[in-house]
C-alpha cells in the first residue's frame, strides 16, 4: 500500500519528518517497506523552453536547439523528430542521471556530460517520457504544459516532490488500506483530530428508480448493495492534482470518472465501480451467482471461466462485473459515456477470496473485500464519489440512492478487565488511560463497572473480537518501548521426559526398518477421497476442487508421491506415512464428532527394486511378499499375542491381491499390490505394494523381557499333510501352535505342493516344528507325544491326511 504524504495531510495535521513518522508507526505495529522521495530521481532536471531550432550541419536526423533553462540558454543537440520552437520541455542538465536509457536493452540509467555530436557541442538533453520513466513513448520528446514555468525543477512541475510510504499491510488490518485509515493511526499518536471530508450533494428532481432497478438474489454473499446515478457527465482527463496523487500511489490515471472511484478507494478504503448506464440492458442491476460454464471478459481484456459459486453483478441480460474483483469490458466508462451508475457494496470476504483465488486474480478491490471491508462505509463512499463526479465531470445527480441493506451489520461489543490488561502486560496503566487509548482508536465505552468495561467496536476494525485484542491495542498505543522489561528465568533440574505416543513408537520402528517418512495433504479431490472404500467427508468451504474432501485412506496421497518421484528419476521407494483418515460414521455408532469417524493409521508403500543392484544377484522387483514381510515385522515388533494374515475382500478399491490383517480377532488393516487401473490413474507404470494398518490396533507396547540362551538342545521335526486347496496355511499353523503346547518355539511352512499323486482340489503343506525345553533335554517320548497331539488335532480340525513325519 502506497501512502502519499501530501494526500495524507488533507486528513490530519502532522509536523513530524517522514523518518519520524515511519519510526513512530513502526513501534505501533505497521511495517514500512520503504520511505521514498520520488522527486529525487529528477534532481538536475528543469523545465526548459525551446527558443529556436536549426538542422544539424552534418546530420539530417539531428536538430541543434537553443533552450532557455531559466538561468541560462543552452545549446542542445536533439534527435527527436517532434522538437519545435516554443515548446516547454523537460531538460536534463550536465551531471543529472537519466532514469532510463532507451537505447540500452537493459534500460540502465546514465549520467549526462557535455559531448560533441558530429562537431557540434551539446550541453544537456531534452528527454522523452520513456527516458524519464514516465511513460512508454520513446519516439519523441515529452512536451509539457505551455503554462509550465521555465527554470522550475521538473519534480516540482510534475508534483513529485513528495514522500511515498510503502507499507506492508497485515491480513487482519484492512482499515490500513486507505489514507484515512493511516491518518487515524497517526492521529492516535499526535492527538490531532482526523478531518473526514464533508459531502454535500445537490440532487435533481428525477428519481433514480425511474432509470435504474437493483435486485440482489444472493444476499448471503452480498449483504449490502447501493447505487447512485448521474446523467449528462463529460468524460475527460482528471485534473493534474488527482492524476499526480494516483500516479504516486501506483495507479494509472484513466479518465475523470474512473479516477474518482480509485481516489475514493484509496481515500476511505472502500472499493467502488462505475458503469456506463447505456450499456446496462434493461437499465437493471441483478446480483446473482454465476451460471455453469460462465465466460466473462474483464477490464484487463482477459477472458475467464467463472466458477459457479462466484457472485456476479449483471444487467437484465448478461454479467457486467465479477463482484468485488474486477468490472467487465462490456460496461466500462468510455469517452462517449453520458450517464454513469456508481456502485458501492459490501461482499462476503470468503466469497471474494475464493473467486479471486480461482481466477488467479488479485486486485485492489479483492484485497480489501477479502480482508473485510467496512459494511457501514458504503453510503459515505458512494456519496463522496458522486460529489466528486459532479465537481469534475458535471451532470445531474438523480434523486435518491438505491441501498439494499436488509439486515444491518452493527458494531459488536467486547468486555475488558483492567486487572487483566495490567496482568498480561506487566504494567500499571490506569483504567482512564485505557479508555483514552481505545477511544482514540474509534472504540466507544458503553458500560463501566468497578471490575469491567464494555466497548463498542466500530465495523471497520474487523480484527477486534476478544479481550486480548483490546489488550494488544492498549499496548500499541501506550508504546511497547514504555513497557518495562521484567525478565525471570528458572531451571528445572528434574523433569520427566514426555512419554512417547503409540505413533512415535511405530514411527521409530518404521525408520529403523529403512523406511522414509512422507507427509501428504489430508484434503483431496473427490476421486482420490473415494478410493478408500468408505463414504468420504465433504469439506463445507473447500479452497478448490483438488481439496474438496477429507481423505478416506493414506494411500492415494502416497501414490501421488510415488508418481512424482518416478517422474523425477527415483523409481525405487520404501516409504511410510502416519496420519489421520476420515469417513462418514456408520449408523448407530457413537463418535467423538457425531456423524463422522476419524482414526490414525500407518501406511507403507514399496515400489521398484526389492534391494539395491549388486553384481552377485539379479535385480528383483518388489512383490506381495516384500510388503507382507514389512507388515509382519512391524506388527511383531510390538509383541502382540494374536495376529494373522487372512484372505478376504477389504472393498478398499485400491489393491488386487489382498491380505487382511487381523489383530486380537479384529480387522486391523490390509496389504496387497495396487490394481493396474489404479496405477494407470496415477500414471505409474511399475508394480506398487502397499499396506495400511489402524494405529490403535497395535495397543500398548509390552515391556521387553530378556532371558539367557538355552542350555539344552533344540529338536526339529518336519510333518506334511494333504488337505483342501482353499484352506489357508495360517489356519493350519494356528492349530499346530494351539495343540503343541509350551514346548513349541516356532512353526514355519517350508513346502507347498499341488500336482501329481494328489487328488483334485487337494494340496500338500509341509511344516517345520522347533521344540525346546529350558529345564532339560527332551526325550523321544516327550517329542513323540507332542507330534501325536499335533497330527491328531490337525486331522480332526482341518480334515487333513498325514503324508509323513521326518526328524
Amino acid at each position: 500500500m502506497h501512502i502519499v504524504q501530501s494526500w495524507l495531510k488533507q486528513y490530519t495535521d502532522v509536523r513530524w519528518s517522514p523518518e519520524e513518522i515511519a519510526e513512530r508507526l513502526t513501534m505501533t505495529g505497521l511495517e514500512f517497506e520503504s520511505v521514498e522521495k520520488p522527486g529525487s530521481r529528477y534532481d538536475g532536471f528543469v523545465v526548459g523552453e525551446v527558443l529556436e531550432t536549426q538542422k544539424h550541419p552534418k546530420a539530417d536526423r539531428l536538430t541543434v536547439c537553443r533552450v532557455n533553462v531559466g538561468k541560462e540558454v543552452l545549446q542542445i543537440v536533439c534527435g527527436a523528430p517532434n522538437v519545435a520552437a516554443g515548446q516547454k520541455v523537460p531538460v536534463g542538465l550536465i551531471g543529472a542521471t537519466v532514469p532510463k536509457n532507451q537505447h540500452d536493452p537493459s534500460g540502465a540509467p546514465f549520467v549526462l556530460s557535455r559531448v560533441t555530436l558530429r562537431g557540434v557541442e551539446s550541453s544537456g538533453m531534452i528527454c522523452s517520457a520513456a527516458e524519464l520513466d514516465l511513460g512508454k513513448d520513446a519516439d519523441g520528446i515529452m512536451v509539457l504544459d505551455p503554462k509550465a514555468k521555465v527554470g522550475r525543477a521538473l519534480a516540482d512541475h510534475l508534483g513529485m516532490n513528495d514522500v511515498v510510504y510503502d507499507i506492508e499491510i497485515t491480513p487482519n488490518r484492512p482499515d490500513w488500506l486507505s489514507h484515512l485509515g493511516f491518518a487515524r493511526e497517526l492521529a492516535v499518536l499526535t492527538g490531532k483530530p482526523v478531518k473526514v471530508p464533508a459531502v454535500r450533494l445537490k440532487e435533481g428532481p428525477v428519481s433514480i428508480r425511474k432509470h435504474l432497478s437493483v435486485t440482489v438474489q444472493d444476499r448471503v454473499n452480498c449483504p449490502r448493495f447501493a447505487a447512485r446515478m448521474i446523467r449528462g457527465v463529460t468524460i475527460g482527463p482528471s485534473p493534474v492534482w488527482l492524476q499526480q496523487w494516483l500516479t504516486l500511489a501506483g495507479l494509472r490515471p484513466i479518465n475523470n470518472v474512473v479516477d474518482i472511484t480509485n481516489f475514493v478507494m484509496y481515500e476511505c478504503g472502500h472499493p467502488m465501480h462505475a458503469f456506463d448506464h447505456a450499456l446496462l440492458d434493461g437499465g437493471a442491476i441483478v446480483v446473482r451467482q454465476a451460471g455453469p460454464g460462465q465466460k466473462f471478459t474483464t477490464l484487463d481484456g482477459r477472458e475467464h471461466e467463472i466458477p459457479a459459486s462466484s457472485v456476479m453483478v449483471c444487467d437484465a441480460v448478461k454479467p457486467v462485473s465479477v463482484a468485488g474483483v474486477m468490472g467487465g469490458a462490456n460496461s466500462e466508462i468510455r469517452p462517449e459515456t453520458v450517464d454513469v451508475v456508481l456502485e458501492a457494496a459490501y461482499w462476503n470476504p470468503s466469497s471474494i477470496r475464493k473467486t479471486a483465488k480461482s481466477l488467479g486474480m488479485s486486485t485492489d478491490a479483492s484485497q480489501r473485500f477479502e480482508r473485510g471491508a467496512d459494511p457501514n462505509a458504503v453510503g459515505y463512499a458512494l456519496d463522496r464519489a458522486a460529489a466528486l463526479v459532479l465537481e469534475l465531470a458535471g451532470g445531474v445527480l438523480l434523486k435518491g440512492a438505491i441501498d439494499i441493506y436488509p439486515k444491518s451489520i452493527r458494531p459488536h461489543t467486547v468486555d475488558l478487565r483492567p486487572t487483566r490488561v495490567n496482568g498480561v502486560l506487566g504494567t500499571d496503566i490506569a483504567p482512564a488511560a485505557m479508555v483514552k487509548y481505545l477511544r482514540a482508536l474509534g472504540l466507544r465505552l458503553v458500560k463501566k463497572s468497578a471490575r469491567r468495561m464494555t466497548f463498542s467496536v466500530p465495523t471497520f476494525r474487523v480484527d477486534l473480537d476478544r479481550e486480548i485484542d483490546l489488550i494488544e491495542e492498549i499496548a500499541r498505543v501506550h508504546g511497547y518501548n514504555n513497557i518495562e522489561d521484567k525478565t525471570r528465568s528458572s531451571v528445572e533440574f528434574v523433569q520427566d521426559l514426555p512419554k512417547a505416543t503409540p505413533a512415535d513408537r511405530v514411527r521409530e520402528r518404521a525408520v529403523a526398518a529403512g523406511l522414509k517418512e512422507v507427509i501428504t495433504n489430508s484434503m483431496q479431490d473427490e476421486q482420490r477421497a473415494g478410493m478408500g472404500g468408505t463414504r468420504p467427508v465433504r469439506i463445507l468451504n473447500p479452497q478448490n476442487q483438488d481439496m474438496l474432501m477429507l481423505r478416506g485412506s493414506l494411500l492415494p496421497g502416497m501414490l501421488d508421491v510415488v508418481a512424482r518421484n518416478i517422474r523425477n528419476g527415483e523409481p525405487d521407494l520404501r516409504v511410510f506415512e502416519i496420519g489421520h483418515v476420515f469417513a462418514a460414521a456408520e449408523d448407530g455408532v457413537q463418535e467423538l464428532v457425531p456423524g463422522y469417524h476419524e482414526e490414525e493409521r500407518i501406511a507403507v508403500v514399496l515400489t521398484g527394486l526389492a534391494s539395491g543392484r549388486h553384481w552377485s544377484a539379479a535385480p528383483r522387483p518388489v512383490d506381495l511378499f516384500d510388503i507382507k514381510g514389512e507388515a509382519a515385522a512391524l506388527v511383531q515388533a510390538f509383541a502382540l499375542d494374536k495376529w494373522r494374515f487372512i484372505s478376504y475382500s477389504t472393498a478398499n478399491g485400491l489393491t488386487g491381491d489382498t491380505l487382511g490383517i487381523e489383530i486380537h480377532g479384529s480387522y486391523a488393516g490390509f496389504l496387497g499390490t495396487v490394481r493396474s487401473d489404479v496405477l494407470k490413474f496415477f500414471g505409474i507404470e511399475q508394480d506398487v505394494a502397499v499396506a495400511e494398518i489402524v494405529l490403535a490396533s497395535f495397543g500398548q507396547r509390552r515391556e521387553q523381557k530378556y532371558q539367557p540362551l538355552p542350555r539344552f538342545p533344540k529338536v526339529r521335526r518336519d510333518v506334511a499333510f494333504e488337505l483342501r486347496q482353499d484352506l489357508p496355511a495360517g489356519d493350519v499353523a494356528a492349530v499346530i501352535r494351539e495343540s503343541a503346547g509350551e514346548l513349541l518355539k516356532s512353526v514355519d511352512v517350508f513346502d507347498v505342493y499341488q500336482g501329481a499323486h494328489l487328488a483334485a482340489g487337494m494340496k500338500s503343506l509341509a511344516f517345520s516344528l522347533e521344540l525346546l525345553s529350558r529345564e532339560h533335554t527332551l526325550t523321544e517320548a516327550e517329542i513323540e507325544a507332542v507330534m501325536q497331539r499335533v497330527i491328531g488335532r490337525v486331522q480332526e480340525v482341518c480334515g487333513a491326511t498325514l503324508r509323513g513325519v521326518k526328524g
